[in-house]
């Protein structure tokens, strides 16, 4: 930092800033000539903590960071061209001698390179009684206490819920053991062993070039060598998990959770970077995140996998552990990707057992199976347990396979009611004729939708084109997508007929001057009926005209991306979109409002989120038509 005398542009600016702008310019220049100036490059201490304060600096150029340094450094203000540094120890100016002690234990730091202008106390003070000065300085202070309550204000609110955030918003780095046991691919079982020995750990990460090649358990050890008599004087890399989940250390904790219940695991390496193949800093497991995290509803998230936990417990369970990322203020893609992986293993959960309960009866599986789920849960946006959207499709027709099944869907379905699913209102589930089926008598079905396209089969076809593969055989599933693909390759007439459904319902617009100056502009919407299906539909009939028929909506946003048939800007644009209106949604459901917002009930910057999100979901709708030459 570097001070000197003002030289005259220097003045001509200064004059301008709005401490100067307002007195008699003898008096300004008078008072000029008692200031210094002061450059400081970017990056750089202006004002250290506990230093003593010499008086108000006036920003000229750039902008200055005030910071308060505790464990980690947080940004309290920016101050920016025209603002004022040290107003929070005006209080000496008003007395007689202005003290030694006048310090802040805040610093400041220049954002960007800086042209400051000190006036000093002892000169403000011989010029207090100016009557610009005295009112400029009491508004500007008056202003700045006014911010500071209000920033209070919303850190109590943030702060509702404290221990819920200080657990599962923690990061993975913060929890795992950094002295992470490896050994080389090409050491020997019986080198893995000796390691966990003498280290007491439970595994061994496996490296091969300074890279996570694999990962071997003490289960893995027992099952995989000792049940079968594998001599230990054999490679790791024959016992090991090669290409094992690993998770980055700026992870969320409950990131990591939902990493391991879906994978079934309780180890997770971590990596230095955003890179799956990148070095290792660290490993954590399913009791390192258990016992960092005190919330007791997401320590059942495992539980619901059990078969001996009752259903009836299921939906009491799953609403606490979504209250808890809701409280925790986890990012609304975090919140959609956790459930889901939640709801999904109760499906798989329920839909074992019933296998079990048929092959206790004697009565084993004609052939394979593929089961689906669609709709918000196809899409991977299952929040809560709402209602039941699913199909099946079984290898091969035959009169034993169609009598098995069709006890295996009613036993699915009443179990998923009574884990808190309902029954879908329009029938769409796997214990319906037109919802399964075999492999046949599905394209035999995928062809009469494309070719009688009645509003209720297009009805079907949307919701059909949500889908998503839940459980099964993966073999079956595959042959079932190709089915699919190939049945749309001869199908675009129906693509049209639901690109012209979507043409007749609009997405809204909300924001118009001009409707709302003649009273005539919208007072709620449906965020569900107006937003969300028109995106998702468009979503899905750009997919399903590229190729893709099934996968997340991110996944789905990626495929168009990846198609180039949107950019990566306008992909990020409908990405924050959607979250934006999710979240909106999510909010409303959890408080039994229903799907329908009233406008007048959000705050100014709700409702310009909104707008700007439902204009960027409408552009996205009429890009969809403009494919089909329909707008």
């Amino acid at each position: 930092m570097s001070t000197s005398k003002p030289d005259g542009s220097f003045q001509e600016a200064v004059l301008l800033h709005p401490f100067f702008k307002g007195m008699e310019r003898s008096t300004a220049l008078s008072l000029f000539t008692e200031c210094k100036r002061l450059e400081v490059g970017k990056l750089s201490t202006i004002l250290k903590s506990f230093e003593h304060r010499l008086g108000l600096y006036l920003v000229v150029k750039g902008e200055a960071e005030v910071v308060v340094t505790k464990e980690k450094e947080e940004i309290l203000e920016i101050i920016s061209k025209d603002g004022i540094v040290g107003l929070s120890s005006l209080y000496s100016v008003l007395k007689t001698d202005v003290e030694e002690s006048v310090y802040s234990s805040v610093e400041v730091k220049a954002k960007e390179d800086c042209l400051l202008c000190l006036v000093p106390y002892t000169s403000l003070q011989n010029y207090w009684n100016e009557p610009y000065l005295k009112n400029f300085l009491l508004e500007e202070t008056s202003k700045r206490l006014q911010d500071v309550y209000f920033s209070l204000s919303q850190q109590v609110g943030v702060a509702h819920g404290l221990e819920e955030r200080t657990t599962i918003l923690k990061r993975v780095s913060d929890v795992m053991t950094n002295a992470v046991v490896t050994v080389r691919s090409d050491d020997s079982l019986e080198d893995a062993a000796r390691a966990m020995g003498e280290k007491r750990v439970s595994s061994v990460i496996i490296l091969e070039n300074n890279r996570i090649a694999g990962i071997l358990t003490e289960r893995d050890l027992v099952s995989r060598c000792l049940a079968r008599s594998v001599p230990l004087t054999k490679p790791v890399n024959m016992a090991m998990t090669p290409n094992p989940t690993v998770i980055t250390r700026d992870a969320y904790l409950y990131e990591a959770l939902a990493a391991m219940i879906d994978h079934s695991i309780k180890h997770l390496p971590v990596a230095g970077d955003k890179e799956r193949d990148g070095p290792i800093v660290g490993i954590i497991t399913l009791h390192d995140v258990m016992k960092a995290n005190h919330i007791g509803t997401l320590t059942s998230a495992r539980k619901l996998e059990n078969k001996d936990f009752p259903l009836e417990k299921v939906k009491p369970t799953v609403e606490s552990m979504l209250t808890s990322l809701w409280q925790a203020q986890a990012p609304v893609l975090h919140i959609l990707d956790f459930m889901s992986g939640l709801f999904d293993r109760i499906y798989q959960r329920i839909l074992r057992q019933v296998e079990e309960e048929l092959l206790q009866e004697g009565r084993e599986s004609p052939c394979s199976y593929a089961f689906y789920v669609m709709g918000s849960a196809g899409r991977k946006e299952q929040f809560m347990l709402t209602d039941q959207d699913h199909f099946l499709v079984y290898e091969k027709y035959s009169k034993e396979a169609l009598e098995y099944f069709c006890d295996f869907a009613d036993r699915v379905v009443m179990a998923l009611e009574k884990a808190g699913l309902r029954l879908c209102d329009g029938g769409m589930m796997a214990n319906q004729k037109t919802w399964t089926g075999s492999m046949g008598s599905w394209q035999e079905r995928l062809r009469e939708w494309s070719v009688h396209s009645s509003e209720e089969t297009l009805l079907k076809v949307q919701n059909f084109l949500s889908y998503r593969f839940s459980f099964g055989d993966i073999a079956l599933h595959s042959t079932f997508e190709d089915v699919i693909k190939e049945q749309l390759r001869s199908a675009k007439i129906l693509l049209v007929r639901l690109a012209q459904v979507e043409k007749a319902k609009p997405v809204p617009v909300l924001h118009s001057s001009i409707r709302s100056i003649l009273g005539m502009d919208r007072k709620t919407v449906s965020i569900k009926k107006d937003i969300l299906f028109p995106f998702h539909h468009a979503l899905q009939i750009l997919n399903a005209a590229h190729g893709n028929t099934s996968g997340s909506t991110k996944e789905k946003l990626d495929f168009l991306k990846e198609k180039r048939s949107i950019s990566s800007e306008f992909a990020e644009d409908l990405s924050e979109a959607f979250q934006e209106i999710m979240k909106l949604y999510i909010e409303l459901k959890r408080k039994a409002q229903g799907d329908t917002v009233h406008l007048s009930s959000l705050t100014t910057r709700k409702k310009e989120n909104l707008y700007k999100s439902v204009k960027t979901i409408r552009e996205f709708q009429q890009m969809m038509l403009s494919h089909y030459s329909l707008t």
